[in-house]
């Protein structure tokens, strides 16, 4: 009879491939936010990320830079964007609701 995985493994493993599908390390938490609407804006040295609730509440992170670039993953479908939003966070967004920069 094979063991059941349980909650954790299921988990880890979900985890794992999504960090391969974004090709990406993944030492960050990860969370979903696809329905909601997104831009990222770039200044001369931060790069920023902002995204409204669905109560409409505007928030801004700041977005993590790995050798001078700013942690931003697209795919045909989703975005990750890496920002600081209290800790380190991966943000996944559904393309199709991005804001004009």
């Amino acid at each position: 009879m094979a063991k059941e995985k349980g909650p954790v493994v299921e988990f880890e493993q979900a985890r794992k491939r999504v960090n391969n599908y974004f090709g990406v390390d993944g030492d960050f938490f990860v969370k979903p936010l696809l329905d909601l609407e997104w831009a990222v804006k770039e200044d001369e040295d931060f790069a920023f990320l902002s995204y409204w609730t669905d109560e409409g509440k505007k928030v801004d992170a700041v977005i993590v830079k790995k050798g001078g670039d700013p942690m931003i993953y697209k795919t045909k479908e989703y975005t990750m964007v890496v920002a600081i939003d209290c800790v380190k966070i991966g943000f996944i967004f559904r393309n199709g609701k991005k804001l004009a920069d």
